[in-house]
């Protein structure tokens, strides 16, 4: 096997990122010496022929070999990269468990043999693992696709694969010919910053929060085909939450029409879930471990069980990505109490209360609008991210709850030089109509005005800015004893939460927020790793003790 693979590796090499090395040219005959081409590439996968497979595919591929030196090769810094080939047109491929770090960049495809792909930097292209994984951590990032043959793909809430996920348990002829692939068959979400919650790896899921206490389920995501293979496309989970004794689960069935500029989509999903309105507060994976281990819980919850019908567009350009949907939503919402008290450490602490919401039946139809042009260029993340919703509820639409919501949230991300960058986000929302708390605002704490406490301003009206200057520490390598991996982050955060009257439409109400009445804050941290931060805040408006904050993501 290890010789097959050797000769698989070194096909894709040949191949490069502009050409497909498909098996079935190798016969120059008519179409029926083809066809007997194509059933013997077939049949040299069984164990019993593969010898004679190689052998004959070595010959046929001798010829093309010349044409690539061993050039502009990345070499890590353990033995899994010792062994590295490039070919001028083709991908780059190692031997062996690999490890893309914080601060390096593969500039094209990338193929694994024999190992698992970790990847904490940036892989512009491609990647391919043949008998492993690929693991796509915090920060890290492939801008293509990423597929992994006798293997799993797997990536944390923060991490980014700008095209398809695939897992396949074996690999045929027509699968080595078309690699790289040029057209993506299917995708994951398209940007974490668009509020996708995501599960974990072999699609397992794990929660643990005041409410549920431990939450155990499987589930699988929603699959994108752009290439039209296939028009039907689902997804669902199940699980259990063994402090308030309930089954959660969700299943969606959507129909896909791909065309050359974009894929349209019209699906169904029904669900019975513990929902919350804080992921943008925080990510699933970090509020799990600070609930489990440091006894807080920086989301809020509640059950919310309907269904929801929806129409969307999906583009995905070299550059850019969008989503427009239009849904409409039938939901029945319900409070639930706090479930435990219980974590490893800080016994002596309690969980906050879980609020109450608005209880009742919400008939709405919710318009959302997202566009991203998120890269990696130079170890640094740039571009931007906008993500506009507005949704109505009520009158002729029937249900408990009369409003309109509309939420915008724009960030840009600015490398100054090499060395630093220059981070904003705002964040504006507005509620007109009933005051229901599952819909309306808070500020405070955590990620949003960290200085003041958690949640402190709430209101049908909401304004936030931060700002973030971020010196990485390479810009001091050989110069003073700070470690390279260490950044210097200043920051600044503004923000207000009011409350107006219900009768104001959604673009008024905001005079009453001046600089009087804005809360705001100062102060600098310490990162590692790119996402996680000692951090130091101040209150400008009086004069209290520093708030010293751990994260393990980035605010924004």
């Amino acid at each position: 096997m290890k010789k097959y693979f050797t000769v698989f590796a070194l096909c894709v090499v040949l191949t490069g990122s502009t050409t497909a090395f498909s098996f079935s040219s190798m016969n120059d005959g008519d179409d029926s010496d083809k066809t007997a081409g194509n059933e013997s590439v077939r049949n040299a996968f069984d164990e019993h022929s593969i010898n004679l497979f190689i052998d004959d595919l070595l010959q046929r591929i001798e010829s093309r070999a010349a044409r690539f030196a061993e050039k502009d090769g990345w070499h890590g810094e353990d033995d899994s990269t010792k062994n590295i080939e490039k070919g001028k047109e083709g991908a780059i491929t190692f031997n062996g468990n690999t490890e893309i770090g914080v601060d390096d960049k593969i500039d094209g495809d990338i193929v694994v043999k024999g190992g698992t792909l970790t990847v904490l930097g940036v892989v512009d292209g491609d990647a391919l693992v043949v008998n492993g994984n690929i693991v796509v951590k915090d920060g890290g990032k492939i801008t293509g696709n990423a597929r992994a043959i006798n293997g799993k793909v797997t990536k944390e809430d923060r991490g980014v694969i700008g095209g398809y996920m695939e897992e396949k348990s074996s690999a045929s002829d027509a699968e080595y010919s078309s690699w790289p692939p040029h057209k993506p068959r299917s995708s994951r979400t398209f940007n974490d910053l668009w509020l996708d919650e995501q599960t974990l790896s072999d699609n397992f899921i794990f929660r643990y929060n005041r409410v549920e206490g431990f939450f155990f389920g499987l589930g699988s995501e929603k699959k994108f085909y752009w290439d039209g293979s296939r028009q039907i496309s689902g997804y669902g989970s199940v699980g259990y939450g063994f402090k308030i004794h309930r089954w959660r689960a969700n299943l969606g069935i959507d129909r896909q029409f791909a065309t050359a500029s974009a894929l349209y989509e019209i699906g169904i999903e029904g669900h019975n879930s513990t929902s919350t309105k804080d992921e943008w507060i925080m990510g699933l994976g970090e509020n799990n471990a600070v609930a489990l281990l440091w006894h807080e819980d920086y989301r809020d919850y509640y059950t919310r069980q309907g269904a929801s019908v929806h129409a969307a567009r999906y583009s995905k350009e070299k550059d850019f990505s969008t989503q427009f949907m239009l849904e409409y939503l039938v939901d029945k919402y319900a409070s639930l109490p706090n479930g435990t008290n219980w974590s490893i450490f800080r016994q002596s602490r309690s969980f906050r209360e879980n609020p109450a919401v608005n209880e009742g039946v919400m008939h709405s139809i919710r318009w959302s609008f997202g566009l991203s042009t998120l890269a990696k260029e130079r170890r640094q993340t740039v571009g931007w991210n906008i993500f506009v919703s507005a949704e109505k509820g009520g009158d002729a639409l029937k249900g408990d709850f009369n409003f309109t919501q509309t939420i915008f949230d724009l960030r840009r991300f600015q490398p100054l030089s090499g060395f630093d960058n220059l981070n904003v986000r705002l964040r504006v929302g507005s509620l007109e109509g009933d005051h229901i708390v599952q819909k309306s605002f808070e500020l405070g704490g955590a990620n949003t005005l960290p200085a003041y406490g958690f949640k402190e301003f709430s209101g049908n009206r909401m304004v936030l800015g931060n700002v973030e200057y971020v010196l990485h520490g390479r810009a001091f390598s050989g110069i003073f004893f700070w470690p390279s991996s260490f950044s210097m982050i200043v920051f600044f955060d503004a923000g207000a939460a009011q409350t107006v009257a219900p009768s104001k439409n959604i673009i008024e109400g905001f005079s009453g927020i001046t600089s009087s009445t804005l809360k705001s804050d100062v102060g600098f941290a310490i990162g590692w790793t790119e996402n996680a931060r000692l951090g130091f805040a101040w209150r400008t408006d009086a004069a209290k003790p520093v708030s010293i904050f751990l994260r393990f993501s980035k605010p924004f």
